[in-house]
């Protein structure tokens, strides 16, 4: 199974999907996005590998990276 990492375009939350729907909801603001309308960042078969990305994407868009690797290392 293949899965992504997208961001919402209502609330710009990242969030990880499952790439064999057409659509997904954004667990945050509840929009259907439609997966063939969206950019996807990353692609992986493996929702563990991405989990840890996703943690990085949502931390730089928040603006707490740095303390966001603080915390992993």
């Amino acid at each position: 199974m293949k899965y992504g990492i997208i961001i919402c375009p209502k609330c710009t939350k990242a969030k990880i999907c499952e790439l064999h729907f057409k659509t997904t909801r954004c667990f945050r603001c509840n929009k259907v996005i439609k997966l063939k309308e969206i950019r996807i960042l990353y692609k992986d078969n493996s929702k563990e590998n991405l989990q840890h990305i996703l943690g990085l994407v949502n931390a730089e868009m928040d603006g707490k990276l740095d303390e966001f690797t603080k915390l992993i290392n």
